[in-house]
């Protein structure tokens, strides 16, 4: 049986979205993700039992989403000590990774309340962001990206082609991006998505 129930991979997902410079890095990418301590997998299906069903090796990455699935699921291991159902989606066409928390799922594990409505500035998100930009930066210490969002639906937000001024002042996700020599982190101000 599986650990999770169909319900916890509903209402959205609170993201970390990768985007990179070559076609070809989200396979680095996906397999150093993997390999991190925060989260345990990779399995094909959303219907895995992590004690009984076996897990794929991260460095068959390219060889399962070519031959399975753009899906790949887990187990991520959050900062409270919880767990919670992840997996990443990933583009063979575009530069991109998308890894992903199920709301639902997180609502196992922190009051979400009716998030993304309402009071968007929860405590939990900042953890959860906190703790999304160290899988980001482990990833960039091995496969670095042009940018990166944190935050819910991510995707679906305008990239941004480099650190600008404004993102100083208002941002509804959390930016990160190589600025000089440094990998710079601007958390979420709580700004309202266009």
């Amino acid at each position: 049986m599986a650990r999770w129930q169909e319900r916890d991979w509903l209402d959205g997902h609170y993201e970390l979205f990768m985007d990179f410079h070559d076609g070809w890095d989200w396979v680095e990418a996906a397999q150093t993700l993997w390999a991190q301590l925060q989260v345990t997998g990779v399995w094909t299906e959303r219907e895995f039992d992590p004690d009984v069903d076996p897990q794929l090796d991260p460095f068959d990455i390219l060889v399962t989403t070519e031959l399975l699935t753009k899906h790949l699921h887990g187990v991520a291991h959050l900062p409270n000590g919880k767990t919670a159902p992840c997996g990443c989606s990933i583009s063979d066409s575009h530069n991109w990774l998308i890894f992903f928390l199920p709301v639902a799922g997180l609502g196992r594990c922190y009051d979400v309340g009716a998030y993304p409505f309402g009071d968007v500035g929860r405590p939990w998100t900042r953890e959860v962001d906190e703790w999304l930009a160290g899988l980001a930066q482990g990833i960039y210490r091995e496969v670095p990206f042009r940018v990166a969002a944190i935050g819910f639906e991510a995707f679906t937000l305008p990239m941004i082609e480099e650190p600008d001024p404004g993102m100083l002042k208002s941002r509804a996700c959390g930016v990160m991006a190589p600025f000089g020599e440094e990998l710079l982190w601007l958390p979420a101000t709580g700004a309202k998505r266009a």
